[in-house]
């Protein structure tokens, strides 16, 4: 129906009159907090608008909202479910995209065996539902989110919509930025110590992992130091790999800097875990190279490094490299202790080949169903839980597609000719391959933002085969409405 311009004119006046109007009362009935819900309202509005005409916005909005919600979650003491954000803003991109952007939007990247392998995995999850020693449908839909529906839509998002070369370096710098805030406010807490809101919330009950013979486990911005340690390394990996690629040197000198505080980082957050992601993600970039004097260098270097904090005590008076010599101790208590748990889980589930249900362990375990004994059971690191949750089956899918797509990245990337495209995809294979190794303790690989920072470089390993001279994704026509490598 056409409106006259006058009419408009006079729409637009009675919609100011009206948000006044609604202004007034809100702010007159809640005070602060209805002045700041005004003050949010119109930017929500021009959020929504540039969202819905550039569905990619929805990715870095997931991934920024995953790197402050645990910052957020100290300083706003509200029992708000601030991780939900991620969901929606990731299932909101995919709605834009099939129901405003879907003729514009060439689909048949999905088909992909990346996305294709994170989309079996969610069926398994679902059909988890109906394993009948699951006790709690919420505790399902809580821990299958990280363990595997943000998996799937990063997977879709990234092969549909995400996938040129200057999507890839714009991720790259809001990656390794949001890395550099958090090593500098890790630094601050190291130095200067921490503020009143991070001292309230350490001794709320962290303080029992994060405060070991005196000295403070850094956990900067993120949910813990468990978090931090890996995210570091993460960075070291991946930032030290682009250093040694065919750039100029001043953006080389800027990578290795990078890479240099990520490992700084790394070592003040007392994680012994971490130690394997610059350790793996090192060996596989040493195996990528096919350079034998690197390799014999870099094989040298790690060998030192394993040398210095196996067989000798120096600089042991340090507390962080003390902390992460224990992590080769073969005797150290807390190495014995997983091992003993793990045999008793395998006992457990010798009769039990589909686990007890997804979100039966870990937090959520203790949170709707702490009566079980898997619920009190300590699972340590992502495979154990997913065995312990998924039984047999679940674990042999989930492990073996993860490795599967290790080796096929790293195929992918000895075809690479263009060492530009090389260098891109081992920092990404590196950095993927660092993280699985960390997962063995901890549960790192879905967690926030290190599942963004993991998946996302991963899924650009296959896309940029596709780059043409301009670096635009051009899936040749023979592959198109087919699964394809």
């Amino acid at each position: 129906m056409h409106i006259p311009q006058k009419y408009r004119d006079y729409l637009k006046y009675l919609y100011a009159i009206l948000f006044g109007v609604f202004g007034g009362v809100l702010v007159g009935k809640m005070q602060e907090m209805g002045a700041i819900v005004m003050l949010v309202i119109p930017l929500a509005i021009v959020f929504l608008y540039y969202f819905i005409t550039n569905p990619k916005m929805g990715l870095y909005t997931a991934f920024l909202i995953a790197f402050l919600v645990p910052t957020v979650g100290r300083y706003v003491p509200a029992n708000i479910p601030l991780g939900l954000g991620v969901d929606i803003a990731l299932v909101l991109t995919l709605v834009f995209l099939l129901f405003k952007n879907w003729q514009n939007t060439n689909f048949d990247g999905w088909l992909h065996i990346y996305p294709l392998l994170m989309l079996v995995w969610m069926g398994f999850t679902v059909l988890q539902l109906a394993n009948p020693l699951a006790l709690s449908a919420p505790a399902w839909f809580y821990a299958m989110r990280g363990l595997s529906l943000y998996q799937l839509l990063i997977a879709i998002i990234c092969f549909v919509l995400f996938r040129n070369k200057k999507d890839f370096k714009i991720f790259v710098r809001v990656f390794l930025g949001t890395a550099i805030i958090g090593a500098l406010w890790g630094l601050k807490q190291k130095m200067i110590g921490l503020d009143a809101i991070e001292t309230r919330w350490l001794m709320a009950g962290p303080y029992v992992t994060h405060l070991l013979f005196g000295k403070l486990r850094i956990f900067s911005l993120y949910s813990d130091a468990g978090i931090f340690g890996p995210a570091m390394g993460s960075v070291t990996v991946f930032a030290g790999i682009l250093a040694l690629g065919p750039w100029s040197l001043r953006k080389r000198i800027l990578y290795g800097v990078i890479s240099m505080l990520g490992l700084y980082a790394m070592l003040i957050s007392g994680t012994r875990g971490a130690l394997a992601v610059p350790g793996a993600g090192g060996i596989l970039y040493l195996i990528l190279i096919k350079n034998k004097r690197l390799l014999i260098a870099g094989g040298s270097a790690m060998l030192f490094v394993f040398v210095f904090l196996k067989f000798t005590t120096i600089g042991s008076g340090n507390y962080d490299i003390q902390r992460f010599r224990t992590a080769l101790d073969p005797n150290d208590a807390s190495l014995n202790v997983r091992v003993e748990n793990r045999k008793m889980l395998k006992a457990y589930l010798a009769n039990k080949p589909l686990g007890t249900g997804i979100g039966s362990a870990g937090f959520w375990g203790q949170r709707f169903t702490p009566w079980t004994w898997m619920a009190n059971f300590p699972t340590d690191g992502l495979y154990t839980r997913v065995r312990a949750e998924t039984g047999v089956v679940g674990y042999t899918l989930y492990v073996y597609s993860w490795l599967f797509l290790l080796a096929y990245g790293s195929y992918t990337c000895w075809q690479f000719k263009d060492k530009e495209k090389q260098y891109y995809a081992m920092a990404s294979l590196g950095n993927f391959a660092g993280i699985l190794a960390a997962s063995y303790g901890n549960e790192i690989l879905i967690q926030m933002p290190v599942n963004f920072t993991v998946m996302v470089p991963l899924a650009f390993v296959f896309t940029m085969k596709y780059w043409d001279e301009d670096g635009i994704y051009r899936l040749p026509k023979d592959r198109k409405n087919k699964v394809f490598f």
